[in-house]
């Protein structure tokens, strides 16, 4: 495991130990944008892991939700989602999450997701595959959509009706289709075999750059709608096992 990927595990416990200790203890929220709340313990959380990093990789440049772009002098750039799941958070409900990957010139080389309240810690690097808790995981191998289940986002404000539409496709179709609210809870069920398939009709890099590095290295699929290949900062896109993926696709 490389240096960095240690220090990013470490962090992300941190990070988590400050959501659950806090849990239910929020003091401030604010709305940045309408229906998109940032509270008090997103940015504790971000602060935890912005000093760690400035402190051991001072010329890293640092991408997060909260402080936005951190310039350095590195090729190395730490994407970055203190509390991803905020939301849910505020409701108490216990899908949620930090997300921690590293850049170098552009690429993903490695990610982080820790889920607090069940104490799941995933982890990626390029090319040598994804584990949960120290334990190598795989995506579905589901070839049948009538057995899958699948997730969307809930970005329901930005496309209504086109949202609604895939929906109205998908439900006859698969098992089961849930709306968690969780990036990195819905990213990492994909790669552990949970669900075949996500699909995310908005997004941003600090939601999803940890998290299509583990589907990835975990044997999963990810493109646009249209099936072309995409990186973490997309805006819209389908994860799936990969077996699934071109019938996902024909449903949207």
């Amino acid at each position: 495991m490389l240096n960095e990927t240690r220090f990013a595990v470490k962090l992300a416990r941190g990070s988590g130990k400050i959501l659950i200790n806090n849990l239910n203890k929020v003091k401030s929220v604010r709305e940045k944008s309408p229906r998109n709340l940032v509270t008090d313990i997103d940015l504790a959380s971000e602060k935890l892991i912005i000093s760690s990093i400035k402190k051991e990789y001072p010329a890293h440049k640092v991408l997060s939700e909260e402080a936005g772009e951190i310039d350095g002098k590195s090729d190395y750039k730490w994407v970055i989602d203190p509390l991803d799941g905020t939301h849910n958070y505020i409701h108490r409900f216990p899908l949620f999450g930090v997300s921690i990957a590293l850049e170098y010139k552009g690429d993903v080389i490695l990610g982080v997701i820790y889920l607090p309240t069940m104490r799941q810690m995933f982890t990626a690097e390029k090319g040598k595959g994804a584990f949960l808790n120290g334990r190598k995981i795989l995506t579905s191998k589901l070839s049948e959509i009538r057995d899958s289940m699948v997730s969307m986002d809930s970005s329901f404000s930005n496309s209504k009706r086109v949202m609604l539409g895939t929906l109205s496709r998908l439900i006859d179709r698969v098992f089961r289709i849930r709306i968690p609210g969780s990036a990195v809870f819905e990213l990492t069920s994909v790669a552990q075999g949970i669900t075949s398939a996500h699909i995310s009709y908005f997004t941003n890099p600090w939601d999803v750059a940890a998290g299509f590095l583990i589907i990835t290295e975990a044997g999963g699929k990810i493109t646009d709608f249209n099936g072309k290949s995409v990186n973490h900062y997309c805006r819209e896109f389908v994860a799936t096992n990969s077996i699934l993926h071109d019938k996902i696709l024909n449903c949207l």
